[in-house]
Order: C-alpha cells, then structure tokens, then sequence
C-alpha cells in the first residue's frame, strides 16, 4: 500500500500525549510503535502525538516535531485556566523563559503556608483571594508522576507573576509582599505574588522566550 493511501486511514491528534498515558484498551487497538501495554492499556512510551490506524487497529505515536517535556526542576510560567477544589490548572506558556507552544498544562496546590493565607484558594476569610482564572503564574516543576506536570509556588520567588484588575481590566502594581492595586479603579486584592511582580516582568519573559 502507498504511504498515501496509508496515511489516509490514519487519524491523528493534536493535543501533545506525555510518556505513560493511556492510549487505547487492547480491545480497541493493537500497541504500535512507541507505546506499551500495561494491564490492558495501552500507553506511551515518549512526547508526542497518537495515531491511530482504524484500517490495521493500531495506534502509535509519532515523535516527529514533538514539544519537549518539562523537566524536574524546570521554571514554568504560565496563565490559571481551571481553578478545582484547592487545585490549580495551569497552561503551559514558558520553559526556563523559553517559549512553548506544547499546549502542555501542569497542576499545583492552591493551599499555600505562611504569609496569613486562608487554607483554601476560594476561602474569604479577611477578604483573601489568592489566585484567580487568567492570573500569570509561575513555579518549578517537581514531580511528573502518572503523567502529569507538578509544580509548586508556595517558594518566595514564585506565585502570581501579574494579573489584570478583575474589576475593570486595567494594570496592576504590587503594593507590597501580598497585596497588589489597580493603577485605573484603585482596588485592591491579595494575592500570592512572586518576588518581581508586575508587567514589566511578563513583558521581558516574553520578549527572551521568542528570541
């Protein structure tokens, strides 16, 4: 068969799949190359996308252009896409301030010690809200267990990075370790800041990682 009439039974995805994710049941599919079998599952072996071929019932994984995986003890920024129970999901925008476009998202705790915060991110104790959907987070990545990107952010020089005002949209500036203000409507909200907090910070991640 040519590898035009090949690939025309093949169906591809295009989010990224990490080493160890669950691909198929070996009653759906066969395991293809670059992937395993591990009680029934099949699983990746490596970064990248799954194909799968419904004319032989194979999936595999294709290498070819692969985002590079994040590893242990990377720095990561990122934006606050999903916020569930005392979690965070975070999308994936910097690698050590270089751009990535993997549409990889990693987690983290939303319970963060010392500085007077409440226990939970949703708790309103004093008014405090530590982190909200769209914040700019950064952290370190410490655990990539059961296929998932784990950082931490309760560490001085990580945390918000920047956000915009929930009220009106517009700027903010740190006021001090855990308090941030709106340069246009004058609110003012708590949050888990990094070390350098503000734009200008953001603005020269962005500028180094697309170089």
């Amino acid at each position: 068969m040519s590898n035009e009439k090949r690939h025309q039974n093949d169906q591809y995805t295009n989010s990224p799949i990490l080493p160890g994710e669950h691909l198929a049941s070996i009653e759906e599919f066969e395991s293809g190359k670059n992937t395993y079998v591990d009680n029934g599952s099949i699983r990746s072996t490596t970064v990248g996308k799954k194909i799968y071929d419904f004319r032989t019932r194979v999936v595999r994984i294709d290498q070819s252009n692969s985002p590079i995986l994040p590893k242990i003890g990377d720095i990561l920024v990122g934006y606050v896409e999903m916020l569930f129970g005392s979690m965070l999901s975070i999308r994936i925008l910097f690698i050590n301030d270089k751009k990535s476009s993997s549409g990889f998202s990693a987690i983290t705790s939303a319970r963060v010690s010392g500085g007077g915060w409440g226990r939970d991110r949703g708790d309103r104790r004093g008014g405090k809200i530590i982190f909200r959907v769209g914040d700019i987070i950064k952290g370190r990545v410490v655990s990539l267990l059961n296929s998932t990107i784990h950082i931490v952010i309760d560490e001085k020089e990580f945390g918000v990075l920047y956000t915009i005002c929930f009220n009106c949209g517009g700027d903010t500036v740190r006021v001090n370790n855990n308090t941030i203000k709106c340069i246009e409507c004058g609110v003012y909200e708590d949050r888990k800041l990094t070390h350098d907090y503000g734009k200008d910070t953001l603005l020269l991640i962005h500028k180094i990682g697309n170089n």
